[in-house]
């Protein structure tokens, strides 16, 4: 399952995060426009995960996205598996809603 989670939060670095403004949602949006990809997909996804998620697991995964490989792979595998099994299904609803023109949730 760690796998899992870990190779999820890779994608979405690869495929999009967060919106602009502040605090941990200018982080993931940061992290993603870094790794190449479109604001309005990093933005989008990062709306959907803030909608999705409670405002800790949000805080972790943003966190982790912002963080380097090691240290975000560790924050990960350290959420309870319920929350992570909650981030596998943000990430999975937020790639497929943006990377599919649509609005966040």
């Amino acid at each position: 399952m760690k796998h899992i989670i870990l190779a999820a939060v890779a994608a979405l670095a690869l495929t999009g995060c967060g919106a602009i403004g502040g605090g941990e949602k200018a982080a993931m949006v940061k992290a993603c426009t870094d790794s190449g990809e479109a604001e309005k997909d990093c933005t989008c996804i990062a709306d959907n995960l803030e909608t999705s998620l409670d405002a800790d697991t949000f805080k972790v995964v943003a966190t982790a996205m912002a963080a380097d490989d090691a240290a975000g792979e560790k924050m990960m595998e350290e959420l309870p598996a319920d929350k992570q099994g909650a981030v596998m299904g943000a990430l999975m609803s937020a790639g497929m809603t943006c990377m599919m023109g649509g609005a966040p949730a």
